[in-house]
């Protein structure tokens, strides 16, 4: 990541988190958490695991993190990534970045771009 982003200084980085996957532990849970400060992502998708039926983990892994710790999980995990994601818009204050907008959304409710 410090390599990309001593070539690329604006590039933005998303990622996917699942907490709670099968036999995730408290350790695993706080490298995320770790991992989330660290790269300070622009966007992140953060849900909780829910088994779906014919996947491989539904048919080869244990479903054993007990969905209260799952949703406290994801709660860190949200509360970690608005606390990253704070600091750097804070650093975009007084900056002025040129935009193209090209016209409405094609789709309804989804704002101009």
């Amino acid at each position: 990541v410090q390599h990309m982003r001593r070539l690329v200084p604006d590039v933005g980085i998303s990622s996917d988190f699942i907490s709670g996957f099968c036999g995730e532990t408290e350790e695993e849970h706080a490298d995320t958490v770790s991992l989330l400060r660290a790269v300070q992502y622009d966007t992140a998708y953060l849900f909780a695991y829910s088994e779906r039926s014919k996947t491989q983990a539904s048919r080869h892994l244990v479903d054993d993190v007990p969905e209260e710790v799952k949703l406290r999980r994801l709660q860190e995990l949200n509360a970690t990534f608005r606390e990253t994601l704070s600091g750097k818009s804070r650093a975009e204050e007084g900056r002025v970045h040129l935009v193209l907008v090209e016209g409405p959304a094609k789709r309804k409710g989804t704002g101009l771009c």
